[in-house]
């Protein structure tokens, strides 16, 4: 550096920043730049009792007391006295400081004195000679004064719309005390996870683009993003980059949790669990799902599973959750199917999970339907029963030639069990090409079963099983609610109203087989009923 004047007293020093250096921070980087040298000074456990300020007449005076430092430090790009701190501190006075005093200065029009010990320097430009070309630097003038234990900041010219931005850049830093924190949920050395206070959050402060105002995150002490949940969580190693200013995006607040799930308390993963209900059966939507929560909900249940305190506690208050395994085979979908459809018809409400919970002790949805008797009991049809199947294969084969395209009717089964949610039902299996059909439909499955409940098969039970048996046809198109599914159904049903004396034919049929059949068990309950 080269000392434009020199006196003992007295120091012009300019440095290595032209200001027409392309940087541009506005009021809320610089203002956040210049408190985190005296937040990095003190420590976050100190912070709320050692910062003091004023704002007098435009000028904002920032100041700490018993603490020291060299202003050499603020003099080299990189310099700064985090090197060499281990913990939490981020730097003291380095590149930082420089940056801010430059926007400042150049930008803003603000006036800059720092002092500290027995210097004070003001923040100026100069004109050097660059290559024979006259350039303006940044530059401190430096001053010998009475030595003091206090390190103070002082900026001039500033409206009480700054003053205001100061305020809010209060909030930005990680501090017990701080307002937008609420009730402690956990605190180590590497982070802390809090409620939301009752402070608004500002809208100044940084946010996370998808997550709105609602939960804060704070990085390295910090805050520099947002989450959905009514949350605060603070990672203090997390470090993305010492000139990074911008807010988290989605994966890295994702990722923080991932994080903070790792070393929480397993009652400080209940609680924080609890607050991120709505995602726990969230999975991931593709191999590599760098936005997915699924693995934050992973680290907190394997966190509440080593404390058997903990699991008990989970347990007891949640105590009707069922686990959702994840499906690879046609067997598994269509167990899945049948146990969903057992779910909608109890009056307990269960919460479907993901499998992680099963940790904790809670079953899975197949297991719990099969424990309560919920899955279908299936059987061959009796003679009576086989001769109703005859007559809808009939009906179907004669309004549906070229729709459903399967050469051979599928098997024949009857669900005895009366506790089954089923009406009917149908086993699918993929089939080998997508083809279309008359109607230009395609046909993606082959249906292999097709069931139908044992109360259907009475003699004034035609259009109940025809209903039925056509609904479970057309799942070779598409499953329950899908959209290929609805249009082969809508279809269907347009063919069947079209066609009533058809209809009529078989209806007959179907009253003859009972007319020459002797009555059923389940009939002759039917009738006295």
């Amino acid at each position: 550096m080269l000392d434009t004047q020199h006196t003992p007293s007295h120091r012009m020093i300019p440095l290595n920043i032209v200001m027409t250096y392309p940087v541009h921070w506005g009021r809320y980087e610089v203002l956040r730049d210049f408190v985190q040298n005296f937040y990095d000074s003190v420590g976050y456990k100190k912070w709320n009792n050692a910062l003091q300020y004023d704002y007098t007449d435009g000028a904002l005076s920032i100041w700490v007391e018993g603490v020291r430092f060299s202003y050499e430090w603020r003099l080299h790009l990189g310099a700064s006295t985090k090197t060499g701190i281990a913990g939490s501190k981020a730097g003291y006075f380095g590149e930082g400081f420089k940056i801010a005093s430059l926007c400042a200065h150049r930008d803003l029009g603000w006036t800059v004195c720092m002092s500290s010990g027995d210097w004070e320097l003001t923040v100026t430009d100069v004109r050097e000679t660059i290559d024979g070309q006259a350039v303006k630097m940044l530059a401190y003038d430096v001053r010998k004064v009475e030595d003091s234990p206090r390190s103070k900041l002082v900026l001039s010219n500033l409206h009480n719309y700054d003053y205001s931005m100061f305020k809010s850049v209060l909030l930005s830093f990680y501090y017990p005390e701080n307002p937008l924190l609420g009730k402690r949920i956990w605190e180590g050395s590497q982070g802390a996870v809090y409620t939301r206070g009752s402070a608004p959050y500002d809208e100044r402060l940084p946010r996370t683009r998808d997550f709105g105002r609602k939960g804060i995150v704070f990085c390295g002490f910090q805050l520099l993003g947002s989450n959905p949940f009514n949350l605060v969580v603070c990672l203090h190693s997390w470090r993305k980059s010492d000139r990074e200013r911008k807010a988290l995006y989605t994966f890295d607040v994702v990722d923080v949790f991932e994080q903070i799930a790792c070393i929480i308390s397993p009652e400080g993963a209940m609680d924080m669990l609890e607050k991120m209900r709505r995602n726990w059966n969230t999975v991931p939507h593709r191999r590599i799902d760098i936005d997915s929560w699924h693995p934050a909900v992973c680290n907190l249940v394997d966190m509440i599973a080593r404390s058997p305190t903990a699991t008990a506690r989970f347990r007891e208050k949640y105590p009707n959750l069922l686990c959702l395994r994840p499906i690879h085979t046609m067997h598994d979908r269509n167990r899945r199917s049948q146990a969903r459809s057992w779910l909608s018809s109890q009056e307990t409400h269960y919460r479907l999970v993901q499998s992680v919970f099963l940790q904790l002790g809670y079953p899975t949805l197949e297991a719990k339907c099969e424990s309560c008797g919920g899955f279908v009991v299936d059987d061959s049809p009796t003679p009576l029963e086989s001769k109703c199947f005859v007559v809808l294969e009939g009906l179907v084969g004669t309004l549906y030639a070229g729709f459903f395209m399967q050469e051979n009717a599928p098997a024949r089964k009857v669900i005895r069990n009366q506790r089954a949610a089923y009406h009917g039902m149908a086993t699918l299996h993929q089939a080998r090409k997508a083809e279309r059909n008359n109607r230009g439909l395609y046909v993606r499955y082959n249906v292999g079963e097709i069931y139908l409940k044992e109360s259907i098969f009475v003699e004034n039970g035609f259009f109940d099983a025809v209903a039925t048996y056509v609904h479970e046809s057309c799942h070779a198109f598409g499953r329950d609610s899908s959209e290929s599914f609805s249009n082969a159904l809508t279809h269907a049903m347009e063919m069947l109203l079209s066609q009533p004396e058809v209809v009529e034919v078989f209806r007959k049929l179907w009253r003859n087989a009972f007319a020459s059949a002797p009555a059923s068990p389940h009939e002759v309950t039917a009738a006295s009923d």
